[in-house]
């Protein structure tokens, strides 16, 4: 058995700094093996996935996420493990709007309601900025609409005349987290963010098939390519991609299903209903027995 040695009670990110807090023996192989695969399929992108079931309460989670890098951030100001300053990326309104409450000033604040955290230590956790966004915020905007119309009569609508540079969407997006640095990104429902693999098998696929594929693909890549922007001019500390089904899709590249290779947590629908956390579910059955 690898032996453990406990020198701070702070646990390790997997992307942390040559100091160690925890020694576990050959972990060296998990963080080479998260590495190697953001590498291959998200290069720069410091990505760890969590598979939760659908009702598993992934909302709670990203609070426990919040709460976890805030206090330790106060705990340890000089820890460059830690941060403050979050980024959360829904995929599209409606459940942006509900990711509210991941927000400590909101009254159903899930940090009070959920008893993430006690009462005197929430205090500590207003010292987090958090910019709740949906990833279409990503999309390169029209400067102004009296542009965009010049655009067109010019005939330049594939120009990029006009349009945000990623430098201009970045600040847009970002905007209220100040001058901060090296934020911490936090991606809901997160199947819908990587690239398609350039040198995959093509698969046949039918008409309607083909146009699914290529509306993903191009979701994926704003949603993606706004992270890589992000990166590049604020710097990320790392990304928390949670989804009930964080596997490649069909037209992607990759063997349909495969699960994104840096999943590091896998609590599937099983696991969700030994525990009791969600119901069976049923699959109804039309009765068309005589009436009585």
């Amino acid at each position: 058995m690898s032996q453990v040695v406990i020198e701070n009670p702070v646990i390790n990110s997997p992307f942390d700094e040559p100091t160690r807090h925890f020694r576990f023996g050959d972990e060296a192989w998990i963080e080479n093996a998260l590495r190697e695969a953001n590498d291959t399929s998200n290069p720069g992108l410091p990505r760890l996935a969590l598979k939760m079931a659908t009702g598993s309460g992934k909302t709670v989670v990203m609070a426990m996420l919040i709460a976890w890098h805030t206090l330790n951030k106060a705990a340890y100001g000089q820890d460059a493990r830690f941060g403050n300053t979050f980024l959360i990326v829904a995929p599209g309104i409606t459940i942006r709007d509900r990711l509210r409450v991941l927000l400590p000033n909101d009254p159903q604040n899930y940090y009070r309601q959920r008893d993430v955290l006690p009462a005197q230590e929430m205090e500590q956790l207003g010292q987090a900025k958090i910019v709740i966004t949906n990833f279409h915020a990503f999309q390169l905007h029209e400067k102004s609409e009296g542009a965009r119309l010049t655009k067109e009569l010019a005939g330049q609508t594939a120009t990029g005349v006009n349009q945000e540079t990623p430098d201009q969407m970045v600040r847009r997006v970002c905007r209220e987290l100040g001058t901060k640095k090296n934020i911490i990104v936090i991606n809901d429902e997160a199947h819908h963010c990587y690239r398609r693999k350039p040198d995959g098998e093509d698969v046949k696929l039918t008409g309607e098939e083909r146009l699914e594929a290529r509306r993903r693909d191009e979701e994926a890549h704003v949603w993606i390519s706004g992270l890589e922007a992000v990166k590049a001019r604020l710097g990320l500390k790392v990304i928390y991609d949670l989804s009930a089904t964080p596997f490649f899709l069909r037209g992607s590249g990759y063997a349909e299903g495969t699960l994104f290779p840096w999943v590091v947590a896998d609590f599937s629908l099983i696991d969700a209903i030994e525990a009791g956390i969600v119901k069976v579910p049923r699959v109804p059955v039309a009765d068309d027995s005589p009436r009585r």
